[in-house]
């Protein structure tokens, strides 16, 4: 999730510390979330869609599904937190890249 919501914010920043390469940089924020969605699909999908399937099946109680489900949206609030953090670090390195391109 701090990679989702880093994604247009440091590329936006990263344009505004480097007005050179500030498009470069303002393209970069896709490659960032595309980075956030595939992870996003290969880790928390799978998981997500076989307890559903438990749940639908009877293998899986309704409240320990609501208690993964709830445990993931806090996971996406801390992962908002901790952005917060990486902001400008993150922008750094889009610039590394952005110069490197």
């Amino acid at each position: 999730m701090a990679l989702w919501t880093l994604g247009v914010f440091a590329s936006l920043y990263a344009g505004y510390l480097k007005p050179e390469l500030r498009v470069t940089c303002s393209n970069l924020s896709s490659v960032v979330n595309g980075l956030a969605t595939i992870m996003m699909f290969v880790f928390i999908d799978p998981q997500v869609s076989l307890m559903t399937d438990d749940v639908v099946e009877g293998r899986l109680t309704d409240g320990r599904f609501r208690r993964a489900i709830t445990s993931l949206i806090g996971a996406r609030f801390v992962g908002t937190l901790l952005a917060q953090f990486l902001l400008v670090p993150s922008a750094f390195l889009i610039i590394r890249v952005a110069e490197a391109i």
